[in-house]
């Protein structure tokens, strides 16, 4: 993609609008649960600073979420919570987990937002290990917890694995939490990158909100319940996933399937109608996107609805723009994308 446009209003009123709803059996809190809260990055230097854009520091953001996480968590009895750091300094991951681990942490979550290379993506995303009961204890809770994000009207991309060159989970934290047999996910909040997610973190109470959403999904995770706000989720229940049976490696290739035709076109307003049809077997397809020059331009990615295969949208083409070739991609999210065939509308828009 060599080039965002603007982004459509139109799919803004839809990204405010989509529900994401996961099924979720729940894990029975029969003591004292142990939590230990994980702001990312911290300290100086270009690797403990985390993703920077628009005005905003990860590193600093994620332990605003952590330290409002831990208070809201508080509130709730039969929780014990800790941080792996309270102030802006550097810690290994290697110490955040051996930290967890000399606390008795029962789960380990671990506080990110987002950023991507071309600045095209938007939306949250839990990351999980791949392996037994760690992936089980990680989806479960993902799913409990991307039900909470989507009422923010965040986007949601879904629970994830990725495994590394070793065998082993790609990600530090998962890995040396795994190692000492703790169960840990990484929550990528938002992106720093988009403006989609940016406006909504500079908005308002926009960041005590996101962690009153983690702590809600934890305290249902855990079943939890509060004598000091009356929040009682001890009957909470949800579908648990399935332990896997091998190594769930992730989806390295876009969509199998991405064709388009042109349905009807207007040279008078330059409206033309496309119908895009597209399937990925391994993962979810969950953007599109569509350029009028043959690829060259794209705009700004749109949310593909998840239960369709087949969708129809409109392309607005510039008045004067000579021989328009519509070309469509599809993308999953795992963030690979797919192109379609070109069409060729018309030899020119005379409007």
């Amino acid at each position: 993609m060599k080039k965002v446009i603007s982004f459509v209003v139109s799919f803004l009123i839809l990204l405010t609008s989509v529900t994401v709803v996961f099924p979720v059996s729940s894990f029975a809190a029969n003591k004292n649960v142990v939590v230990v809260i994980d702001p990312g990055h911290g300290g100086e230097g270009d690797r403990n600073l985390g993703a920077q854009y628009n005005g905003l520091s990860e590193k600093a953001l994620t332990l605003q979420v952590a330290n409002a996480l831990k208070t809201e968590l508080e509130k709730y009895d039969g929780v014990t919570v800790y941080t792996t750091r309270t102030t802006d300094t550097a810690v290994s991951l290697e110490e955040r987990a051996a930290y967890a681990k000399s606390v008795g942490a029962d789960f380990v979550f671990s506080i990110h937002f987002n950023a991507s290379s071309d600045h095209a993506f938007y939306g949250s995303e839990v990351w999980t290990s791949t392996f037994g009961n760690y992936y089980v204890a990680g989806a479960n809770f993902g799913n409990v917890l991307m039900n909470q994000w989507s009422e923010l009207g965040l986007y949601q991309k879904g629970v994830k694995t990725r495994i590394g060159s070793s065998g082993k989970d790609y990600y530090g934290i998962i890995r040396a939490c795994v190692a000492r047999n703790m169960p840990c996910v990484i929550m990528e909040h938002a992106y720093l990158d988009h403006g989609v997610d940016v406006s909504k973190i500079k908005s308002g109470d926009f960041i005590n909100q996101l962690a009153v959403a983690d702590a809600t999904a934890i305290a249902k995770y855990f079943k939890l319940k509060s004598a000091t706000t009356g929040a009682d989720y001890s009957g909470f229940k949800y579908t648990s996933v399935k332990k896997p049976g091998k190594v769930l490696y992730q989806d390295e290739t876009g969509p199998e399937k991405c064709e388009i035709k042109v349905l009807n076109y207007d040279l008078n307003s330059g409206n033309i109608l496309v119908e895009m049809t597209t399937k990925d077997s391994q993962s979810p397809v969950i953007y599109f996107t569509y350029s009028y020059d043959g690829g060259k331009t794209f705009n700004t990615l749109q949310m593909w609805d998840r239960t369709q295969t087949t969708q129809s949208f409109n392309v607005k083409v510039p008045s004067g723009t000579a021989n328009p070739v519509i070309v469509c991609a599809a993308y999953n999210n795992y963030e690979k994308g797919t192109l379609s065939n070109p069409v060729q509308v018309a030899a020119m828009f005379n409007y």
